[in-house]
């Protein structure tokens, strides 16, 4: 890691002019848990190099160094009920014994977060490295986006970058076409992306076409299936109503009698006084049955390899700003499943042009066998100052 780093900053002296900026991030988190608290924080320095050796050319990179305090090691079955803990046979095979202990860690980190070079052409684009990419419309979930999986309770937060190389050719009018190739260690694994995209009036629209692995990794090993997805996106404004939509059809192991159905719904509007709203229906056939989830569900979806834990779920946001500084606003999750949710209010404060903080408190309500009912309450305070 050391080389790659040394190497990328040598090679950012090669070019005339490069732009450095970045920003820091201090971040404060409390969680309240049934039968015990939790206080953890981080300090992140992002910093970021952009580059122009010609008009047709651009190199960019970021590098990211991460440092962990407080609580750095947690266990992951104090955030599930215990209904949900697996239980095995003892080592003499006359008794059970329940899985209490699954501990993760944070550690401090130093890692390259993008690092690509663009190359305009007047016939075609093309991006070769660790990039970002972010198929799809939806605010909260996107199911036509298979490189990357958002916090619902923080769904703008960015992206690590995806190594790929993407090719963007640009047909007649508003119309785009699009390959994204993932390199992995064979052709089979190796995940595809084609998006043909196109403007009516107010609206863009986008068909698409994927393949790739879905892997989930359970407690006695992982499962491994081959996937295509076909999607459609669409995204526009009627009436002075942004709407979006987002569907995908998953077809699993290459048969189709085995196909997996995932779209999101959304639309959002902004007051004559500045008030904002949103709302998105997200259905999801991965996600499991309320009253069919076990252990491995909870393990998959806090593994970011599965969208959702259930199949049916409404985001809700509200935002208002209280002066030009200061602005208030409130989300909410709901679980239609099994009818838990969270509540997170939050106010984000600009001290400086180039400083930012921001405050949430987060409240869960349901059943302690629900999604959102076995945590109790959370706050989070994080601070960003750009240069």
């Amino acid at each position: 890691m050391r080389q790659i780093l040394f190497i990328l900053t040598i090679s950012t002296t090669l070019f005339a002019g490069p732009d450095w900026f970045g920003y820091y991030e201090g971040e404060y988190d409390f969680g309240k848990l049934p039968d015990k608290s939790m206080y953890f924080s981080y300090n992140k320095l992002r910093l970021d190099m952009d580059s122009s050796p010609s008009d047709n050319i651009r190199i960019s990179a970021d590098i990211i160094y991460k440092q962990f305090n407080g609580q750095t090691e947690l266990n992951f079955m104090d955030f599930i009920n215990q209904q949900y803990w697996p239980v095995f046979p003892t080592e003499d095979g006359k008794g059970l014994d329940t899985l209490s202990n699954l501990p993760y860690c944070f550690s401090d980190t130093l890692f390259i977060d993008n690092m690509f070079l663009e190359f305009h052409h007047k016939l075609f684009d093309l991006t070769l490295g660790k990039q970002q990419i972010a198929p799809g419309v939806g605010y909260a979930w996107n199911p036509t986006d298979i490189f990357n999986l958002k916090d619902i309770m923080d769904p703008t937060y960015e992206n690590t970058g995806i190594s790929a190389i993407k090719l963007g050719i640009p047909l007649a009018g508003r119309t785009t076409l699009s390959g994204i190739l993932q390199p992995k260690q064979s052709w089979d694994e190796t995940t595809q992306y084609y998006q043909l995209k196109t403007g009516i009036g107010h609206y863009d629209l986008s068909a698409l076409y994927g393949r790739s692995q879905l892997i989930q990794n359970k407690l006695f090993g992982k499962t491994t299936q081959a996937r295509d997805l076909y999607g459609f996106n669409l995204e526009g404004e009627l009436f002075g109503v942004g709407i979006r939509s987002e569907a995908a059809v998953h077809r699993l192991d290459y048969e189709n009698d085995n196909l997996q159905y995932e779209y999101v719904i959304g639309a959002d509007y902004t007051f004559a006084n500045s008030l904002f709203i949103m709302a998105e229906y997200y259905h999801s056939d991965l996600g499991s049955p309320a009253d069919k989830t076990v252990f491995d569900d909870y393990l998959v979806y806090f593994a970011g390899e599965r969208k959702s834990l259930n199949q049916n779920y409404l985001f809700n946001l509200v935002m208002y700003p209280l002066g030009d500084l200061l602005d208030a606003g409130v989300l909410s999750i709901i679980n239609l499943d099994d009818k838990s949710a969270v509540v997170i209010p939050q106010l984000i404060y600009r001290i400086y042009q180039d400083v930012e903080l921001g405050v949430m408190g987060s409240l869960f309500i349901g059943e302690d066998t629900d999604e959102f009912g076995y945590q109790e309450y959370g706050a989070r305070v994080r601070l960003r100052a750009y240069f």
